[in-house]
Protein backbone atom coordinates (compact mmCIF):
# COMPACT_ATOMS: atom_id res chain seq x y z
CA UNK A 1 0.00 0.00 0.00
CA UNK A 2 3.02 2.54 0.90
CA UNK A 3 4.30 1.56 -2.29
CA UNK A 4 1.65 2.71 -4.32
CA UNK A 5 1.02 5.76 -2.63
CA UNK A 6 4.62 6.93 -3.51
CA UNK A 7 3.93 5.73 -6.92
CA UNK A 8 0.60 7.71 -6.93
CA UNK A 9 2.69 10.50 -5.16
CA UNK A 10 5.45 11.09 -8.04
CA UNK A 11 3.10 10.92 -10.69
CA UNK A 12 1.47 13.38 -9.20
CA UNK A 13 4.69 15.35 -8.93
CA UNK A 14 5.32 14.92 -12.47
CA UNK A 15 1.88 16.17 -13.32
CA UNK A 16 2.33 19.25 -12.03
CA UNK A 17 5.70 19.98 -13.25
CA UNK A 18 4.53 18.99 -16.58
CA UNK A 19 1.28 20.81 -16.48
CA UNK A 20 2.83 24.05 -14.52
CA UNK A 21 6.42 24.48 -15.83
CA UNK A 22 7.25 22.34 -18.78
CA UNK A 23 4.49 23.20 -21.03
CA UNK A 24 4.99 26.69 -20.45
CA UNK A 25 8.65 26.18 -21.28
CA UNK A 26 9.92 29.14 -23.55
CA UNK A 27 12.86 28.84 -24.96
CA UNK A 28 15.14 31.34 -26.92
CA UNK A 29 15.14 30.33 -30.82
CA UNK A 30 17.99 31.54 -33.30
CA UNK A 31 15.62 33.07 -35.93
CA UNK A 32 17.46 32.69 -39.52
CA UNK A 33 18.10 35.78 -41.50
CA UNK A 34 17.71 35.96 -45.36
CA UNK A 35 14.61 36.07 -47.83
CA UNK A 36 12.45 32.97 -45.87
CA UNK A 37 9.44 32.40 -44.21
CA UNK A 38 9.49 30.76 -40.86
CA UNK A 39 7.67 28.08 -38.76
CA UNK A 40 5.37 29.71 -36.47
CA UNK A 41 5.37 26.74 -34.32
CA UNK A 42 7.26 23.26 -32.85
CA UNK A 43 5.64 20.13 -33.99
CA UNK A 44 5.22 18.13 -37.36
CA UNK A 45 4.74 18.54 -40.98
CA UNK A 46 1.23 17.13 -41.52
CA UNK A 47 0.63 18.11 -45.07
CA UNK A 48 2.27 20.30 -47.41
CA UNK A 49 0.15 21.15 -50.25
CA UNK A 50 -0.18 23.78 -53.43
CA UNK A 51 -3.52 24.61 -54.14
CA UNK A 52 -5.16 26.62 -57.31
CA UNK A 53 -6.67 29.12 -54.79
CA UNK A 54 -9.60 27.24 -54.37
CA UNK A 55 -10.44 23.84 -52.82
CA UNK A 56 -7.77 22.50 -50.19
CA UNK A 57 -7.22 18.82 -51.21
CA UNK A 58 -7.70 17.46 -47.52
CA UNK A 59 -11.47 15.65 -47.67
CA UNK A 60 -12.53 16.36 -43.65
CA UNK A 61 -15.74 17.15 -44.07
CA UNK A 62 -17.88 14.24 -44.87
CA UNK A 63 -15.41 13.62 -47.62
CA UNK A 64 -15.69 16.79 -49.11
CA UNK A 65 -12.85 18.93 -50.29
CA UNK A 66 -12.85 22.23 -48.00
CA UNK A 67 -12.41 25.93 -49.29
CA UNK A 68 -9.38 28.29 -48.29
CA UNK A 69 -11.56 31.19 -47.51
CA UNK A 70 -13.80 28.75 -45.00
CA UNK A 71 -10.03 28.56 -43.30
CA UNK A 72 -8.37 32.27 -43.94
CA UNK A 73 -11.66 34.21 -45.00
CA UNK A 74 -12.62 35.58 -48.59
CA UNK A 75 -9.33 38.20 -48.81
CA UNK A 76 -7.61 34.94 -49.30
CA UNK A 77 -7.97 35.29 -53.26
CA UNK A 78 -6.50 38.72 -53.25
CA UNK A 79 -3.02 36.94 -52.95
CA UNK A 80 -0.50 37.43 -55.63
CA UNK A 81 0.44 34.52 -58.02
CA UNK A 82 -2.02 32.10 -59.32
CA UNK A 83 -1.93 29.22 -56.59
CA UNK A 84 -0.89 29.29 -52.62
CA UNK A 85 0.71 26.44 -50.46
CA UNK A 86 -0.78 25.46 -47.41
CA UNK A 87 1.16 24.02 -44.72
CA UNK A 88 0.33 22.11 -41.43
CA UNK A 89 1.87 21.92 -38.39
CA UNK A 90 0.50 19.42 -35.43
CA UNK A 91 1.56 20.44 -32.06
CA UNK A 92 1.29 17.08 -28.99
CA UNK A 93 1.12 18.57 -25.66
CA UNK A 94 4.89 17.76 -25.40
CA UNK A 95 5.96 20.59 -27.56
CA UNK A 96 7.03 23.92 -27.01
CA UNK A 97 3.81 25.88 -27.50
CA UNK A 98 4.95 29.47 -28.23
CA UNK A 99 3.98 30.80 -31.29
CA UNK A 100 6.33 32.82 -33.21
CA UNK A 101 5.82 34.86 -36.50
CA UNK A 102 6.90 33.88 -39.73
CA UNK A 103 8.06 37.18 -41.50
CA UNK A 104 8.57 40.91 -40.73
CA UNK A 105 5.36 42.83 -41.80
CA UNK A 106 2.43 44.50 -40.67
CA UNK A 107 -0.24 42.67 -39.00
CA UNK A 108 -2.87 43.49 -40.77
CA UNK A 109 -6.00 41.07 -40.38
CA UNK A 110 -7.17 39.18 -37.35
CA UNK A 111 -10.08 37.41 -37.14
CA UNK A 112 -11.28 34.71 -34.18
CA UNK A 113 -13.25 32.02 -34.66
CA UNK A 114 -15.06 30.94 -31.44
CA UNK A 115 -16.18 27.68 -31.37
CA UNK A 116 -19.26 25.89 -28.69
CA UNK A 117 -17.63 22.73 -28.81
CA UNK A 118 -14.25 21.80 -29.95
CA UNK A 119 -13.49 18.22 -31.36
CA UNK A 120 -10.80 16.43 -30.01
CA UNK A 121 -7.32 16.08 -32.06
CA UNK A 122 -6.83 12.64 -30.60
CA UNK A 123 -6.68 10.26 -34.07
CA UNK A 124 -4.69 12.84 -35.52
CA UNK A 125 -1.84 12.79 -32.25
CA UNK A 126 -2.32 8.62 -32.53
CA UNK A 127 -1.63 9.41 -36.15
CA UNK A 128 1.45 11.25 -36.07
CA UNK A 129 2.46 9.25 -33.04
CA UNK A 130 2.49 6.01 -34.93
CA UNK A 131 3.69 7.72 -38.80
CA UNK A 132 0.23 6.86 -40.58
CA UNK A 133 -0.16 9.10 -43.35
CA UNK A 134 -2.63 10.75 -44.54
CA UNK A 135 -2.09 12.42 -40.71
CA UNK A 136 -5.49 14.22 -40.36
CA UNK A 137 -7.47 12.11 -42.00
CA UNK A 138 -11.35 12.84 -41.38
CA UNK A 139 -9.95 15.46 -38.70
CA UNK A 140 -12.85 18.06 -38.78
CA UNK A 141 -10.87 20.22 -35.87
CA UNK A 142 -9.73 22.03 -38.77
CA UNK A 143 -13.07 23.87 -39.23
CA UNK A 144 -15.37 23.40 -36.60
CA UNK A 145 -12.45 24.29 -33.23
CA UNK A 146 -11.32 27.36 -32.20
CA UNK A 147 -9.10 29.16 -33.96
CA UNK A 148 -7.53 32.81 -34.82
CA UNK A 149 -6.52 33.47 -38.16
CA UNK A 150 -4.15 36.49 -38.71
CA UNK A 151 -2.47 37.77 -42.06
CA UNK A 152 1.08 39.01 -41.77
CA UNK A 153 1.84 41.08 -44.96
CA UNK A 154 5.75 41.70 -45.71
CA UNK A 155 7.22 40.41 -49.23
CA UNK A 156 4.54 38.09 -49.48
CA UNK A 157 1.11 37.83 -47.39
CA UNK A 158 1.76 35.37 -44.77
CA UNK A 159 -1.69 33.87 -43.06
CA UNK A 160 -1.25 31.53 -39.75
CA UNK A 161 -4.40 30.10 -38.25
CA UNK A 162 -4.21 28.51 -34.14
CA UNK A 163 -6.38 25.72 -34.32
CA UNK A 164 -7.30 24.68 -30.56
CA UNK A 165 -7.85 21.39 -29.13
CA UNK A 166 -11.08 19.81 -26.96
CA UNK A 167 -8.88 20.53 -24.29
CA UNK A 168 -7.52 23.72 -24.79
CA UNK A 169 -8.94 26.91 -22.34
CA UNK A 170 -8.32 29.59 -24.73
CA UNK A 171 -5.84 30.68 -27.84
CA UNK A 172 -3.44 33.92 -26.12
CA UNK A 173 -2.55 36.57 -28.41
CA UNK A 174 0.61 38.79 -27.97
CA UNK A 175 0.28 40.98 -30.76
CA UNK A 176 -2.74 43.53 -32.55
CA UNK A 177 -4.16 44.25 -35.67
CA UNK A 178 -1.68 47.10 -37.57
CA UNK A 179 1.29 46.50 -35.22
CA UNK A 180 4.84 46.07 -36.74
CA UNK A 181 6.28 42.46 -35.85
CA UNK A 182 9.74 41.02 -36.59
CA UNK A 183 10.13 37.73 -38.35
CA UNK A 184 10.50 34.95 -35.49
CA UNK A 185 8.54 37.23 -32.53
CA UNK A 186 6.33 36.04 -30.14
CA UNK A 187 3.00 36.34 -31.32
CA UNK A 188 0.86 33.70 -29.18
CA UNK A 189 0.55 30.82 -27.11
CA UNK A 190 -2.26 27.44 -27.61
CA UNK A 191 -2.48 25.80 -24.92
CA UNK A 192 -2.34 21.72 -24.51
CA UNK A 193 -2.39 19.88 -27.93
CA UNK A 194 -3.07 22.03 -31.02
CA UNK A 195 -2.27 22.64 -34.66
CA UNK A 196 -1.22 25.66 -36.48
CA UNK A 197 -1.68 26.21 -40.30
CA UNK A 198 0.25 28.58 -42.70
CA UNK A 199 -1.54 29.76 -45.87
CA UNK A 200 1.23 31.74 -48.98
CA UNK A 201 1.43 32.26 -52.50
CA UNK A 202 3.63 31.06 -55.00
CA UNK A 203 5.72 34.46 -55.36
CA UNK A 204 6.40 37.30 -53.25
CA UNK A 205 4.29 40.81 -53.95
CA UNK A 206 7.54 41.78 -56.48
CA UNK A 207 7.15 38.33 -58.71
CA UNK A 208 9.90 36.34 -56.82
CA UNK A 209 9.19 32.54 -56.57
CA UNK A 210 8.54 30.92 -53.15
CA UNK A 211 10.01 27.33 -52.98
CA UNK A 212 9.37 25.18 -49.93
CA UNK A 213 11.70 23.71 -47.53
CA UNK A 214 10.04 21.35 -45.74
CA UNK A 215 8.39 17.77 -46.41
CA UNK A 216 5.37 16.05 -45.07
CA UNK A 217 5.90 14.47 -41.60
CA UNK A 218 9.19 16.85 -40.92
CA UNK A 219 9.73 18.16 -37.31
CA UNK A 220 10.23 21.95 -36.93
CA UNK A 221 10.42 24.10 -35.09
CA UNK A 222 8.99 27.98 -34.05
CA UNK A 223 11.39 31.00 -35.61
CA UNK A 224 14.27 28.23 -36.26
CA UNK A 225 12.43 26.14 -39.13
CA UNK A 226 12.69 27.80 -43.09
CA UNK A 227 9.48 26.56 -43.77
CA UNK A 228 10.10 28.43 -47.81
CA UNK A 229 12.53 30.44 -49.40
CA UNK A 230 12.51 33.31 -52.08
Amino acid sequence: MKRWIIFLAVLALVYLYWRFYWFFRDPDRKIPTGKNVVSPADGKVVYVNKIKKGAVPIAIKRDKKIRLDEIAGEHIHKAPGKALYHVGIFMTPFNVHINRTPIAGIVQHMVYHRSNRNLPMTKTWIRVALNMKPYIKGSRYVLRNERNTTLFAGDLPVYVVQIADMYVKKIVSFICKHQEVEKGQRMGLIRMGSQVDMIFPEQTRTGRKVKIAVKLGQNVRAGETIIAEY
